[in-house]
C-alpha cells in the first residue's frame, strides 16, 4: 500500500481534482505513526461505515495485506459486535465540510492490532458521518468536494 501522512494531501486516486481529499491510516512500516486508545465506540461506527462503504464508480484491482504485520500480512476480516467487515480491499470517504478524509479499510486492523490512533479531526468526521448509501451522505460528499469521484469522465 502507498504512504501517505496522516491529513495530507492524497493523489492516490485517478482524478482530476483530489484537493480535497484527505488521507488517514495509509501507514507503512517505515513510517511513524500516532499510537494510543481507539474507543470502542469510535472503532464500532468504523466497522459500521466499512460493512457497505460508498466507493467511486471504477474498480481497483488488488488486495492490500499489512505493511506493519511481521509475517502474516493482517486478517481479510474483521469480525466485530456482529459486523463482518472485508478488510484490504476497499476505501472509505468520510465527507466533512470541505474536507473528503480517506482511509483504507485496513484501518480496522492498524486501530486494533497496532494501536495505529487515528487524527481526532477525522474521528469527530467519522461519529458525524451520516450511512454511506443515503441521500445526506451523497449531499455531504458532494460539498466536501467529492463531485470528480463521481463522474466517469473526471478520471485523469
Amino acid at each position: 500500500m502507498t504512504w501517505y501522512p496522516d491529513l495530507g494531501p492524497i493523489d492516490f486516486f485517478p482524478v482530476a481534482d483530489s484537493s480535497s481529499l484527505r488521507a488517514v491510516g495509509w501507514l507503512d512500516s517505515d513510517q511513524p505513526f500516532d499510537t494510543g486508545p481507539t474507543s470502542k465506540d469510535d472503532f464500532e461506527r468504523l466497522c459500521e461505515l466499512l460493512v457497505d462503504p460508498w466507493h467511486p464508480p471504477w474498480t481497483y484491482a488488488g488486495y492490500h495485506r499489512c505493511d506493519l504485520c511481521a509475517y502474516t500480512g493482517g486478517p481479510s476480516t474483521i469480525l466485530f459486535r456482529g459486523h463482518t467487515i472485508r478488510i484490504g480491499l476497499v476505501n472509505l470517504f468520510v465527507p466533512s465540510g470541505d474536507v473528503l478524509y480517506v482511509a483504507p479499510s485496513l484501518i480496522l486492523h492498524t486501530i486494533d492490532s497496532h494501536h495505529y490512533r487515528p487524527p481526532e479531526e477525522f474521528l469527530a468526521a467519522v461519529r458525524a458521518c451520516p450511512p454511506t448509501r443515503s441521500m445526506d451522505y451523497k449531499r455531504a460528499l458532494l460539498a466536501a468536494g467529492g463531485r470528480s469521484l463521481l463522474r466517469p469522465g473526471s478520471m485523469t
